[in-house]
């Protein structure tokens, strides 16, 4: 029985270790998925960053169902002013317009 405990992978990995070294092993944990939430924090944020560039958010709406007229008017301009201010950063090909 003691044969079969200490060939197991749980004995290898984490009993065989001290009482000390399980305890500062463990401290690292709450560190440790700090790190991956900080970095999967940053990896989302960019890829919404990228995905979202384009629109303009949500408007507010009327009591009667649809955008007024000047938010409507508000949101296509600025959907037009961020089209005209990425049309720079684009990258210019031959044969194209």
């Amino acid at each position: 029985m003691a044969e079969d405990k200490k060939e197991s992978l749980w004995y290898r990995l984490w009993d065989h270790r001290s009482l000390k070294e399980k305890r500062r092993l463990r401290s690292l944990v709450p560190w440790i998925l700090y790190g991956i939430a900080v970095f999967y924090g940053i990896i989302y944020l960019s890829i919404l960053n990228t995905v979202n560039r384009e629109k303009t958010g949500t408007t507010v709406k009327s009591w009667f169902g649809g955008d007024r007229q000047d938010v409507i008017k508000a949101r296509e301009r600025e959907e037009r002013e961020i089209k005209e201010s990425f049309k720079s950063l684009r990258k210019r090909t031959s044969g194209g317009h």
